[in-house]
Parts: structure tokens; sequence; C-alpha cells
């Protein structure tokens, strides 16, 4: 009695075991299949509540019919939300998805890039080819991008009428950039935009009119320092340093060209004022000659006036070149003659010999 006892106890504990193993097993087996929710083309028009949100960590809604985003509010552990190819209008409920990190909206009839400033993790974007049947370019909110600033690396805007960039400013994190087929003309401007994304590696803008201009991928290449790739082609680090270089030369002339003074006598005297400030005056043979103006029959007066000036620091050029600037005198009336020198004494052996090299009177005009 007691051994048939036993074994039927036995059984019974057995088969206890194997129902909790298969309870656990499907558990296990229930808890994976949540993490992946698959609704992809089964032609829904809105999306339906799941059964266990919190365990969902990639959810597919593509290739749908669904008009508005809604019922995802408690899928607070979702990471990537595939939503493409479908007829959403406008960017919404996505305000809980804090771990959200790929977010996939392309092909669909979105307007303006909204209502993203609070997704903190995420990474990518995709939001190519809205509003194909519609003229008008997808718009950006600057509250979204500025939220978006400190963690997006990749974002895809190809086929959006887009004209301009001045809206991709803030992205500073931004790696990766594909902007094929839109309506890019003012690779300058452009150019002058990409320049404050200073984690951009590659950049795609094929199928933009700018790609066919003259120097549109160097003025590319030279504005943006850390772009390794353009176009799908490989930028080398030769002919980049070259492009940088050649890019700031013509900076720095076409800033010349505008700031340059004229080689004029007007010019140089400017120039002068504002580098440089005059010295004593000292008489010299060496000095430029000044012509009067005299009847043709009579030969040219010439008198030597230096003109030579000290430098001194340009601190003090402004400040003081308005107290010694010359005065201009008319043209009738000459500069002071030096006055004339002593007369001749007879050397005698107790004076001192004279200083050699100091001329005590003009030169004569045959070595001028």
């Amino acid at each position: 009695m007691d051994t048939t006892f036993k074994l039927a106890n036995f059984k019974i504990n057995e088969e206890n075991l194997r129902k909790e193993a298969k309870k656990i097993i499907r558990q296990k087996s229930a808890l994976k299949r949540t993490t992946h929710l698959f609704m992809h083309e089964k032609c829904l028009t809105e999306i339906p509540k799941p059964k266990s949100p919190t365990h969902v960590i990639f959810a597919y809604y593509h290739d749908n019919h669904i008009i508005k985003i809604e019922n995802l509010d408690l899928m607070y552990n979702l990471t990537h939300l595939h939503l493409q190819w479908n007829k959403i209008t406008k960017i919404e409920g996505l305000d809980k998805l804090y771990n959200l990190k790929k977010l996939y909206l392309g092909n669909n009839r979105i307007s303006v890039v909204e209502n993203l400033g609070a997704l903190k993790y995420l990474e990518e974007l995709h939001i190519e080819k809205q509003n194909l049947d519609n003229a008008d370019a997808l718009c950006f909110d600057p509250r979204s991008m500025m939220g978006l600033a400190p963690s997006l690396r990749i974002l895809n805007v190809s086929e959006n009428k887009i004209s301009e960039m001045s809206w991709a400013k803030p992205l500073r994190r931004l790696e990766v950039l594909i902007a094929k087929k839109n309506k890019l003309q003012d690779f300058k401007g452009i150019a002058d935009d990409m320049c404050t994304l200073i984690s951009l590696v590659e950049a795609n803008f094929i199928g933009n009119p700018m790609t066919k201009m003259h120097r549109y991928k160097e003025t590319i290449i030279a504005r943006c320092a850390q772009l390794r790739i353009l176009d799908t082609i490989t930028i080398h680090n030769t002919s980049k340093t070259f492009l940088e270089g050649f890019d700031k030369a013509v900076r720095l002339r076409q800033l010349h060209e505008k700031n340059k003074l004229g080689l004029t006598r007007h010019g140089v005297e400017e120039f002068f004022d504002i580098n440089m400030i005059r010295g004593p005056k000292v008489t010299t043979a060496l000095s430029m000659p000044t012509v009067q103006a005299e009847p043709p029959s009579e030969r040219p007066k010439v008198t030597a006036i230096d003109s030579s000036y000290t430098f001194l620091q340009r601190t003090m050029s402004r400040q003081m070149s308005l107290q010694d600037a010359p005065r201009k005198q008319p043209s009738s009336s000459l500069p002071p003659m030096e006055p004339p020198p002593p007369p001749k004494q007879p050397i005698l052996d107790s004076d001192t010999p004279p200083i050699k090299g100091i001329l005590k009177k003009p030169m004569p005009m045959k070595y001028i």
C-alpha cells in the first residue's frame, strides 16, 4: 500500500512539474514575441492598443492606411517605430516615448516637422517623400530642432521640395545628412548654414539644381571642416586641405578688395595717418623736390624738405595724428627755408676739427 501510494504521488508531482515547466516556457516565448510588434501590411486605418505595451521595443506599423498617430502612450520602452508608407498628416502622440531612438515617417502626408522636442534620445529621423502631390515644401518647427539638437545623428529629408537649409543650424551633433532631390540652388548660402554642423561627416545632395553649378563641391568641402563624404564620393585629405586654403585666400582677397586704399596721393597720406606719426622735420638734400609753378622760361626752383616719418605704436597713432597732422598750404607759398649758415672763420690749431658728414648748405642742383 505504501509503495503504490508513493508511486501515485510521484506521478502527480511529475505531472505538476511538467505543467509548471511548460507554463514558464510559454511565458518566456510570450515575452520574446511582445518585444517585436509586427502590425505591417494589415490594412489598418488606426493603431490598435497593444496587449502588453510595456514590453514592446520594436513596433512595425508600415504599409498600412493609418491616418493618425495614437495609442502609443504606454509603450514607453519603445526604441524603434516604423510608420512609413501610411497616410499620416501630422506628427503627434509621441511625447511619452522617451526612449525612442529611431523614427521612420517616410512616404506620408506630413507638412510640418513638429512635436518632437520631448524625444531627448532620438538618433535617427527619416521623413523623406512627404506631400508628393502638394507643391508646398516641408517646414521645420524651430522648437523641435532645438529639442533634437543634443541627440540627432542621422537625418533624411529627401524629396521634400526644400529650398534652403537654415533650419538645420541647431543640429550640432548631426553626422549624416541626406537631402536628395530637393530644390536647393544657393550652394554658397547652404555652405554658410552648414558651417555650424561641426559633427557632419557625410552629406548627400544628389538631384538638387546646385550640384550642376560651378564650384559647388569646392565651396561645400572648404566650408565644412569635418566633411568626409559628399554625394557618396570620399574626400581625400590632400584635396580638402588645398580647397580649405584656397577658400581662405579667396575670402581674404574679397575682404581686401573691400577695404584696400587707393594707390593715390590721398590714399598714401591716409595710410600714413592711420599707421604712422610724423617725426621732427630735418632739412636734407635727399628729400623729394617740390617745383613751384613759374613761367616756362625760368628755371624751376628746388627746395629740400624731409618728409620722413618716425614709426610709433599704433595705439598712439590716432591720438597724435590729429595733433600733428600737417596743414595744407596754398600752392603759391613755399615751405620755410633753412636759415643761412654762419660766416666762415679761420681754422686754428686750438679749435676742434669739424664733424664730417653733415652738409652745411644745400647740395647743388646737379646732384639731385
